[in-house]
């Protein structure tokens, strides 16, 4: 059985641990990014929830998704690689996810599943 503590052996005794969060880090105040969240406080989402299951693993927020694929389309980002990528970089967008990072199929079955024409038309 080992009994070594890894993180003191690595960085040393008395190193000062920073507790670093990115969604912590404020942004400028004009950033486009809270004109969506104010806009989509306003939308009835309804459509998109009744279009989601309960059933199975517990997946990404559809509205999440939702606020991430509109910024990105906000910004002129159509690539889900690309939005997977500023999920993981990009301080607006690890706002919007609140550090969640949704990996490709996450975005896909979201735009061919549960993002459905009704559901734009309703919102």
């Amino acid at each position: 059985m080992l009994t070594t503590n890894y993180y003191n052996d690595f960085f040393e005794f008395g190193q000062q641990k920073i507790n670093f969060s990115f969604f912590e880090l404020s942004l400028p105040d004009d950033d486009p990014v809270y004109t969506l969240k104010k806009v989509m406080e306003e939308l009835d989402f309804s459509g998109l929830l009744a279009n989601c299951s309960d059933k199975g693993r517990t997946g990404y927020n559809p509205i999440m998704m939702y606020a991430v694929v509109t910024y990105a389309n906000m910004r002129g980002i159509c690539s889900v690689d690309c939005i997977v990528d500023l999920c993981e970089r990009d301080h607006a967008f690890i706002w919007l996810t609140c550090g969640q990072k949704p990996k490709r199929d996450a975005f896909y079955d979201f735009k061919n599943r549960k993002l459905t024409s009704d559901v734009l038309d309703d919102l």
